[in-house]
C-alpha cells in the first residue's frame, strides 16, 4: 500500500468519525430534551404512574451518559461483512456502546466477537442459539481520542494487516484510559467475559496479569448485553475492594465500561451500615500495638470465632462480642479487648461476629428500607419493613484476603436465582490472618475453565529487579526479551531524617516518574505523609494498601531484616509460626514487584544478605 491509498483511507476515516460525531451530538440534544420533559411531567403523574415514568427517567440518565462517553470516541473496529444470504457487504462499527441507527454496535452485542477474527470465513452466535455465517472482508481497529484518530491500522482480503496512521503516543500517554483495552482484548479474553452468567466465577493471577481489568469487562457485559442486562441491573450489584483508595479508583474507572449505579464498598463498611454502628464504633483492620500483639490477638479471636458457640442478638454489641470471645484469651487479650471496648473500635473479626449473629437471627442479611406492593385494584402501596439483601452479582477484589465466614455472608446476599459470585485475586498471595485457603472452605466447586480463569504475569518489571526478588529466596521466571534496567539499591541509614533525604535524592533524578513510597508499618510512614503528602505523583502506602498498584520507581523503607522473621511467636503454635512467615513471604513479594523501573530498598541494615 503507497502512501496516496493511505492518505485515502485516513481521509475517508475521518470524515466518518466527524459524521458520526455530529450524529451522537443530535442524539444527545434530543435525550436531553426528552429527559428535561419527562422529569418536569412527573410530578403531576399518579404514584403508579410515577414508578413506570421513574424506570423511563432512568434509562434516559444512562443514555444519556452512555452518549456522551460515546462522542469523543465513537467507535474502535470496523468490520465490513458479507453474510450469508445477502448480496451486498455492510460495513458494521463496535464501539463502547450502540448507536444501531448508524450500524455502531456495542462491544457486548453477539455479533461483535468477529472483530478477533481473521479474513474470511467467520461465525457468530444469534441470542437464539442460531448460527449467523458471513465472510469478512475488510478489518480496521482505531483508536479514537476526543474525535480525532491517534491510530488506524487496516487488513482486507486484498492485502495484510497494515499500520496506515500512528500519532507519536508519547505526548499523549497520559490520556489513554483503561476502557481503550476493550479494542484490545484478546479473543480468549472475550471468551471468558461472554461464560454462561450463571454460578459463581474465579479469575486469578500475580499482580501485573490483568485480572482486575477482565473481571471489570465481565460486569460490564452482563450490565451491557440484551441477552443479560435485564437480569444484572446496575443497582443490584455489589462490588467489595480492599481500601479507600481502590473505591475511587474504580468509582472513577467503571462509568467508562457504562457502569454508573453500582454499589463500590469495603467490608467494613457494608457491616457498620448493615448493623447501624456508624458513629457508634471506628473501624481498624488490626488492634493493638506491636505486631506480636496484634497477631495474637487476631489469632484468639479467630479461634474463637470458628469453635466459639456464637451468642443471642444484641444491641449491646460489645458485650455479645466479649461472650464470644473470653474464654478464648488469656490474660492479656482480655485486658486488650476492655480497652478496645472503652475506645469504641472494631476490626474486621467483630464485624465478620457481628454480621454472623445479626444473620443468624433474623436468618438472612438485610436492611429496613421502604418498599412497595401491589394491591388488588393495581395501585402501588409504600411499606416500610426489613427486607432481605437479593444481590443480582457480588464481585470480590482481592478474596484471598478475605476469611471464609465473610465470603459465606455474601454468598448469602446473592440471588439464589442467579448464584453469581466473582472472585478475583490470588490465592498465592495472601496477607492476613484466617483468610480463605482452597475453594471448599467456602462451598464453592471453581473446577474446569468454564468457571474459573488463571491469568499468567505480564512481567512489566525489569530483569534486574525479578533477578533482585529471585536472590532473596522466591520463584520467578525471567522471560527472555526483558529490559535490563538499573540495578536494585539498598542504603544502610540510621534515622527516618536520612530515609527522608535518600527518597528526596531518588525523586529529584527522576522528578516525571510516580514513585512508591512503601512501609510494613503504617505509623513508620507518617513522616513521609508530611513530606510528600502534597506531591501528586508520589505515593505512601503501606504494603498492604499497595496491592494491586504498580509505579515507575518503588522505595521501601524502614527494612530490617528482623522484621520479616517469626523466632519469637509467644509459643501460640506451630499452625500460627506457619501462616505468619507465609504472610510475611506473600507481603514481602507484593512490596517488591511493585515496582516497574527501578527498586530502591532502604532500612537499617543492607536487607540481602
Amino acid at each position: 500500500m503507497n502512501q496516496a491509498q493511505k492518505d485515502e483511507i485516513l481521509f475517508s476515516a475521518r470524515t466518518h468519525v466527524a459524521t458520526m460525531r455530529e450524529a451522537i451530538t443530535q442524539s444527545l440534544e434530543i435525550t436531553a430534551r426528552q429527559l428535561k420533559q419527562g422529569k418536569e411531567d412527573f410530578k403531576s403523574l399518579s404514584p403508579s404512574d410515577q414508578v413506570t415514568s421513574g424506570i423511563l427517567l432512568a434509562y434516559g440518565e444512562k443514555r444519556l451518559g452512555e452518549l456522551e462517553i460515546l462522542h469523543p470516541s465513537p467507535y474502535f473496529v470496523r468490520c465490513d461483512v458479507l453474510f450469508l444470504g445477502e448480496h451486498k457487504k455492510r460495513s458494521i462499527y463496535f464501539a463502547k456502546f450502540p448507536l444501531s441507527e448508524r450500524e455502531i454496535y456495542s462491544w457486548t452485542a453477539p455479533v461483535a466477537t468477529i472483530r478477533f477474527e481473521g479474513i474470511g470465513d467467520v461465525t457468530y452466535t444469534l441470542p437464539d442459539g442460531d448460527k449467523q455465517k458471513g465472510k469478512l472482508l475488510r478489518k480496521d481497529q482505531y483508536m479514537i481520542v476526543d474525535g480525532k484518530i491517534v491510530f488506524l491500522a487496516t487488513e482486507s482480503n486484498e492485502a495484510q494487516r497494515e499500520l496506515v496512521y500512528q500519532e507519536h503516543f508519547s505526548s499523549r500517554k497520559q490520556g489513554f484510559m483503561l476502557p481503550e483495552i476493550v479494542a484490545q482484548m484478546e479473543k480468549a479474553q472475550d471468551q471468558v467475559i461472554r461464560a454462561h452468567h450463571i454460578g459463581s466465577f474465579a479469575i486469578s493471577g500475580p499482580a501485573g496479569s490483568g485480572k482486575t481489568t477482565l473481571a471489570l469487562h465481565r460486569v460490564a457485559y452482563l450490565v451491557q448485553s440484551p441477552d443479560t442486562a435485564h437480569l444484572y441491573p446496575s443497582k443490584s450489584i455489589l462490588i467489595f475492594v480492599q481500601d479507600i483508595g481502590t473505591q475511587k479508583y474504580f468509582s472513577q474507572l467503571l462509568p467508562e465500561l457504562g457502569i454508573r449505579d453500582v454499589t463500590i464498598t469495603t467490608f467494613d463498611a457494608w457491616a457498620m451500615n448493615i448493623l447501624d454502628l456508624s458513629g457508634k464504633a471506628d473501624y481498624v483492620r488490626h488492634y493493638g500495638t506491636t505486631e506480636q500483639e496484634k497477631d495474637g490477638y487476631e489469632y484468639a479471636k479467630i479461634e474463637a470465632l470458628r469453635k466459639g458457640v456464637l451468642p443471642p442478638q444484641s444491641k449491646q454489641f460489645f458485650a455479645a462480642l466479649e461472650s464470644l470471645y473470653t474464654s478464648h484469651f488469656d490474660v492479656h487479650q482480655n485486658h486488650l479487648f476492655q480497652q478496645q471496648k472503652q475506645e469504641k473500635i472494631l476490626d474486621r473479626i467483630d464485624l465478620t461476629a457481628l454480621l454472623m449473629i445479626h444473620a443468624h437471627h433474623y436468618g438472612n442479611l438485610g436492611k429496613v428500607r421502604d418498599y412497595y406492593i401491589e394491591q388488588k385494584n393495581g395501585s402501588l402501596k409504600k411499606k416500610r419493613g426489613r427486607v432481605p439483601f437479593e444481590y443480582a452479582l457480588i464481585v470480590v477484589d482481592e478474596f484471598q484476603n478475605s476469611l471464609p465466614e465473610q465470603l459465606k455472608l455474601f454468598k448469602q446476599c446473592v440471588d439464589p436465582k442467579l448464584q453469581s459470585l466473582i472472585y478475583v485475586g490470588d490465592m498465592a498471595q495472601k496477607i492476613h490472618f484466617g483468610t480463605i485457603r482452597n475453594w471448599d472452605d467456602i462451598g464453592e466447586a471453581m473446577t474446569g475453565e468454564q468457571r474459573s480463569v488463571v491469568l499468567q504475569k505480564v512481567y512489566r518489571n525489569t530483569k534486574n529487579i525479578l533477578r533482585y526478588i529471585q536472590g532473596l529466596g522466591y520463584t520467578v521466571e525471567i522471560p527472555e526479551g526483558m529490559r535490563e534496567g538499573e540495578p536494585v539499591q539498598e542504603y544502610h541509614t540510621s534515622s527516618i531524617e536520612e530515609e527522608i533525604d535518600c527518597v528526596k535524592s531518588i525523586r529529584e533524578k527522576c522528578p516525571k516518574m510516580s514513585i512508591g513510597i512503601l512501609s510494613k508499618d503504617g505509623v513508620y510512614l507518617e513522616p513521609f505523609k508530611k513530606v510528600f503528602g502534597n506531591e501528586e505523583s508520589v505515593h505512601v502506602f503501606t504494603m498492604e494498601e499497595s496491592q494491586g498498584a504498580e509505579f515507575d520507581i518503588v522505595c521501601i523503607v524502614g527494612m530490617n531484616r528482623e522484621d520479616w522473621t517469626t523466632a519469637d511467636t509467644n509459643g501460640i503454635s506451630q499452625e500460627f509460626t506457619t501462616e505468619k512467615q507465609k504472610i510475611l513471604k506473600d507481603l514481602l513479594y507484593v512490596a517488591l514487584t511493585r515496582a516497574i523501573s527501578e527498586l530502591h530498598v532502604i532500612g537499617g541494615e543492607n536487607f540481602k544478605k
